[in-house]
C-alpha cells in the first residue's frame, strides 16, 4: 500500500488507487495516475463575449491580482493560477464570465458550433456547457438546453439572467425520447450521465468505484440518448458524445454499439481541435475489441492532461433525415410593441435609439422577458423558459433588472453612477453605501439608477436623495456569496 493510499484509508478521504484499480492496464504511470486524481484540477474561466474579449479579461484579472494563462485549444478560456476560486471574484457577479473545469470545455469546443445554427444541449444541467454554446452563437439564434429533471433547470436558469443567454430556451424532457418534431438541429450534444469516476476524488467527493449493476443501468441510459440525438441530426449535422468517466463501458463500448446498429446513419469524424494532452480512444477492454473508428475519440488521462479524466467523441450525421425540416415554432408570451417595452426606460436612462436592436420582448408572467429577435425554439416540448427577465410587467417606476443592466448598461448615459472599489464591494454584498456628488451628476436625484465599474455593469441600485445621499443595493440575494449574506 502506498504512503498515499494508507493515509486516504486513515482518514477515511477516498482512495483512488483502490477504487480504479480496474482501469491500471490503461493508465500507464499508475502512481503518477493516482497522484494526479488526488490533486484538485484547476479552474478555467470562459469570457462572456457578448460583454468584452477573453484578452480584455484576462488584463481585468490581472488588475485584480489574478494569473490566468489562455487554454490552446478553447477559444475564449482561461486556465486560473494554482487553487483559484473564480466563482468568488466580482467580475463573476457581474456576468463577465462563467466558471467550467477545463475538461469540460472540451465538449463545446469539438462541437463548434457556429452562428445561424440550431443547437440542442440534451442533457444541460447545470448549464456550464450550454453557455458556451450561447456565446459561440453570438448570443444569437436558437439553442435549446433540455434535461428531464425540472429542478435541475434551475442552475441553468440562474446562468441565462447572469450572463444574459439571449438566445436560450430551456426544456424538461426526457432526453431518451425528445420530440422528432423539434428537429432537426445542426448540432447536438450529449454530455451523457455517468458514473463520474474522472472528477469525484478532484472535486473531494466520497467514491468508492461504480457497481457493475449501476454501470449497466447508465449504459442502457447512455446509449438510448446517443441514439435519439442521431436522430435529431440533420444530415451533415455533428453530434458529440461526452462523459466524465473512466470506464470503457460508458465510453468506447457505447460508441461501438452506435456504430455497430446504426453505421449507415452516422460515422466518427476526426475531433477539430488537438493537444499533445490529448489521448486516443481504446482499441479494446476486457477481451472486447471495439470497432477502429474508436481511435478518433478524446481522453483526457489526468497525469497526462492535468484535468480531470474525461472522454469525448465527435460524430457526423449522414443518411436521410427523420425529422421534418419546417419546425412548429413555440409561443413565448404575448407578444408587445418595441416602443411601449422601452419608452420609458430609454428615457430615464438615456439609452441610444439602437441599444436595444435585435433584442424581441414579450410578457411572461410578472416580467417583460428578452429574447434574441431570431430566436425561434420548438413548440414541442413546451419551453420552460426563454431569454431573461427585462424589467417587471406592471411596475409603476421603470427598473430595469439585474440582467436588463448587465446587457446594456454600458450604453446608459442618464442615471448611471460609476463605483470606486469599495462601494463595489458593498453593492455586490447587498451594503448600501453614499455616492459622492460627483459620482451624481448624471442622475435626477432620485430612483433607480444603472451602477458601473471600470465600465462594466454591475447592475441597479436605489437612490435616495437624502441628504445625505445613499443609495441601496438591489444586487440579487442569491447572488452573493454565503459567507457575506445577512
Amino acid at each position: 500500500m502506498t504512503h498515499a493510499s494508507a493515509t486516504a484509508r486513515a482518514t477515511g478521504q477516498p482512495d483512488p488507487a483502490t477504487a480504479l484499480a480496474r482501469y491500471a492496464s490503461l493508465v500507464g504511470d499508475w502512481d503518477d495516475f493516482t497522484a494526479a486524481m488526488r490533486r484538485p484540477a484547476p479552474a478555467c474561466v470562459v469570457a462572456n463575449t457578448s460583454r468584452l474579449t477573453a484578452s480584455e479579461l484576462a488584463g481585468l484579472l490581472c488588475a485584480e491580482n489574478h494569473g490566468t494563462v489562455p487554454v490552446p485549444w478553447s477559444p475564449g478560456a482561461l486556465r486560473c493560477a494554482g487553487e483559484a476560486r473564480p466563482g468568488l471574484w466580482w467580475p463573476y457577479r457581474a456576468g463577465l464570465y462563467s466558471v467550467q473545469e477545463e475538461a469540460s470545455l472540451l465538449p463545446v469546443a469539438l462541437l463548434d458550433p457556429r452562428p445561424g445554427e440550431r443547437v440542442l444541449d440534451l442533457c444541460a444541467a447545470p448549464g456550464g456547457k450550454t453557455a458556451q454554446v450561447c456565446m459561440a452563437l453570438r448570443n444569437r439564434g436558437t439553442v435549446i438546453a433540455n434535461d428531464r429533471d425540472s429542478r435541475r433547470l434551475a442552475a441553468v436558469r440562474d446562468r441565462m439572467k447572469r450572463l444574459g443567454l439571449l438566445n436560450l430556451t430551456t426544456t424538461a424532457f426526457d432526453g431518451r425520447d425528445y420530440p422528432l418534431a423539434a428537429g432537426p438541429f445542426d448540432r447536438v450534444l450529449v454530455d451523457a450521465p455517468c458514473s463520474a469516476e474522472g472528477t469525484n476524488f478532484r472535486k473531494g467527493a466520497t467514491f468508492d468505484g461504480s457497481s457493475d449493476g449501476f454501470r449497466r443501468r447508465v449504459t442502457d441510459q447512455q446509449r438510448a440518448l446517443l441514439r435519439r440525438a442521431v436522430a435529431l441530426t440533420r444530415p451533415g449535422g455533428r453530434i458529440v458524445y461526452s462523459t466524465c468517466s473512466l470506464a470503457p463501458e460508458e465510453n468506447e463500448a457505447v460508441l461501438d454499439a452506435i456504430l455497430q446498429e446504426d453505421g449507415s446513419r452516422v460515422r466518427v469524424a476526426p475531433p477539430p481541435v488537438d493537444d499533445a494532452a490529448f489521448s486516443p480512444g481504446i482499441a479494446e477492454w476486457e477481451g472486447r475489441a471495439f470497432h477502429p473508428d474508436v481511435r478518433h475519440a478524446i481522453r483526457l488521462w489526468p497525469h497526462i492532461s492535468g484535468t480531470s479524466g474525461f472522454f469525448a467523441v465527435v460524430l457526423e450525421r449522414i443518411g436521410p433525415a427523420e425529422t421534418s425540416q419546417s419546425t412548429p415554432v413555440a409561443e413565448l408570451g404575448s407578444a408587445l410593441r418595441h416602443k411601449e417595452v422601452l419608452a420609458a426606460i430609454g428615457r430615464r436612462y438615456g439609452f441610444p435609439d439602437d441599444a436595444f436592436e435585435g433584442l424581441a420582448f414579450a410578457h411572461r408572467g410578472d416580467h417583460v422577458q428578452a429574447i434574441a429577435s431570431d430566436h425561434c425554439p420548438p413548440a414541442s416540448p413546451p419551453p420552460v423558459a426563454s431569454g431573461v427577465p427585462f424589467l417587471r410587467a406592471e411596475a409603476r417606476i421603470p427598473k430595469p433588472t439585474t440582467a436588463a443592466a448587465f446587457l446594456i448598461g454600458r450604453q446608459a448615459t442618464r442615471n448611471v453612477v460609476e463605483l470606486d472599489r469599495a462601494q463595489r464591494d458593498a453593492y455586490q454584498t447587498r451594503q448600501g453605501f453614499a455616492p459622492t456628488p460627483g459620482q451624481l451628476a448624471a442622475c435626477d436625484g432620485h430612483g433607480y439608477v444603472i451602477l458601473r465599474y471600470r465600465g462594466q455593469p454591475l447592475g441597479v441600485g436605489l437612490l435616495r436623495p437624502g441628504p445625505p445621499a445613499r443609495i441601496d443595493s438591489q444586487f440579487p440575494r442569491a447572488w452573493v456569496p454565503r459567507a457575506h449574506r445577512t
